[in-house]
């Protein structure tokens, strides 16, 4: 019976060592984000009040804002402190959308994110 001695220390032991793992893996967990609100939304369609939100369309090939085409240099500028619906589509690389929800959130603008599935120009 003197085996059985033996066996709570090292339960003790291995309890022990599993915390400091999960404490250690705890604090590896630090990123650093853009805040985004992120709603769930069914399939349909929203009413939006054009004369509120300015329009900010984003394809492969260009950039328009509120109907004229535009470059990224120009959009800080033109977005500042606007209230902004942002449509880009589905299949766009998601670099090119983070890069322009930063420099609207640079100009301290409002930003809704709104996606097309749908392969076509979002004019």
């Amino acid at each position: 019976m003197k085996s059985q001695n033996y066996i709570l220390p090292l339960c003790d032991l291995v309890f022990l060592c599993l915390g400091g793992v999960l404490a250690a893996m705890t604090q590896m967990e630090i990123v650093n984000a853009l805040p985004v609100e992120v709603t769930q939304v069914g399939k349909g369609s929203a009413v939006v009040r054009h004369d509120k939100f300015k329009i900010l369309s984003l394809t492969d090939n260009q950039m328009v804002f509120d109907g004229q085409s535009i470059s990224e240099q120009q959009l800080t500028e033109a977005a500042a402190n606007q209230k902004i619906v942002l449509r880009v589509q589905k299949a766009l690389p998601t670099e090119r959308t983070v890069r322009i929800i930063a420099l609207l959130a640079k100009a301290n603008a409002q930003v809704s994110i709104e996606v097309n599935e749908i392969n076509e120009s979002l004019n």
